[in-house]
């Protein structure tokens, strides 16, 4: 019996490999159209080259980008013009290493503004002794009373005396003593109402008095309060002030320190014309290579199948499992 000869799996694995590279091969081309627009254009280019991993030649792609003529041309100009500035701010260079190569000096600056701590009030004013006021009071009051009270006794007391005189009476006589004991006792009944009355008087002219100087010590005391708050406010506007310039100093400082490299900054920035933007498109995608290996050896096993040797085989080992 002869048999048939089983596929070469080797070569046939070294064909689909070859055909999936070329499919691969493909997909890259078609995936690097080249492409125009009003901006611009992109192109691709290509070139074997010698892969010293695999010996063997193998394709190298480079990308070109390009602007239109018109787009080009202020390109070019932009350029030229950055240049121009770069090297201008190249010989800023110095004064802005002058400018931040010292500390900042706040020595010239104005002082700061203080908080005022001093009062800005009028001394207030002495209320006085009520009981001064009230003394005096009482002691006029009592006067005025005393100056009238002293005619009149004196007047009623001659009276009585010449009335008892003629009646031939002497200082001796009982009589006499009683007349003169009745007038002494409304003398002291008429002198010690009129001090009653004087103390009255008194306390009445003491919290007059004392109430005068109140309110006027109240209206002292409210305007030193309101000059006070003026003044206050005064001196805390004149510290914001202060303050104020003393800011707007350090900002003009720093300012003037910054200055060479701002300018520097604003010779660098600048807008330019950019690449061009392409369009997207469908790319296209790998295909499936043939299944080469998988198709022999599906083959390779329907043939073994219909083998009638490989069929006897079968059985006789079945039979040996039997026994």
């Amino acid at each position: 019996m002869g048999g048939k000869s089983s596929p070469d799996f080797g070569s046939i694995a070294a064909a689909e490999g070859e055909e999936s590279r070329q499919s691969v091969n493909d997909q890259l081309y078609a995936n690097r159209p080249d492409q125009y627009s009003p901006w611009g254009y992109t192109s691709w280019n290509q070139e074997p080259v010698w892969d010293e991993s695999t010996n063997s030649y193998t394709t190298k792609w480079s990308q070109t980008t390009g602007l239109p003529p018109a787009l080009q041309d202020i390109f070019d100009k932009q350029v030229a013009m950055q240049g121009g500035k770069t090297d201008v701010a190249g010989s800023l260079i110095g004064r802005m290493g002058s400018e931040f190569g010292n500390q900042m000096d706040w020595s010239g600056l104005n002082p700061m503004g203080q908080v005022p701590t001093a009062q800005y009030t009028l001394p207030e004013g002495d209320i006085g002794n009520p009981n001064m006021y009230r003394q005096h009071a009482e002691d006029a009051a009592y006067g005025k009373a005393q100056s009238r009270l002293d005619p009149q006794f004196q007047g009623q007391r001659d009276q009585l005396e010449m009335k008892m005189l003629n009646q031939g009476l002497t200082p001796h006589d009982a009589q006499w003593k009683s007349q003169m004991a009745g007038i002494a006792n409304q003398e002291t009944d008429a002198y010690g109402q009129a001090r009653m009355d004087a103390v009255g008087q008194g306390r009445q002219e003491s919290n007059q008095m004392w109430d005068q100087m109140m309110g006027q010590n109240q209206n002292m005391f409210n305007q030193a309060l309101g000059a006070n708050n003026q003044n206050w406010n005064q001196s805390m506007q004149g510290s914001q002030y202060a303050n104020q310039i003393r800011q707007q100093q350090m900002t003009e400082a720093m300012q003037k320190r910054g200055f060479s490299l701002n300018e520097i900054n604003a010779l660098l920035s600048g807008q330019q014309v950019g690449m061009p933007s392409m369009p997207n498109f469908s790319q296209a995608g790998q295909a499936g290579g043939t299944d080469m290996v998988g198709a022999a050896a599906a083959d390779a096993s329907n043939k073994n199948a219909s083998n009638p040797w490989n069929q006897f085989l079968q059985g006789a080992g079945v039979a040996s499992g039997f026994f």
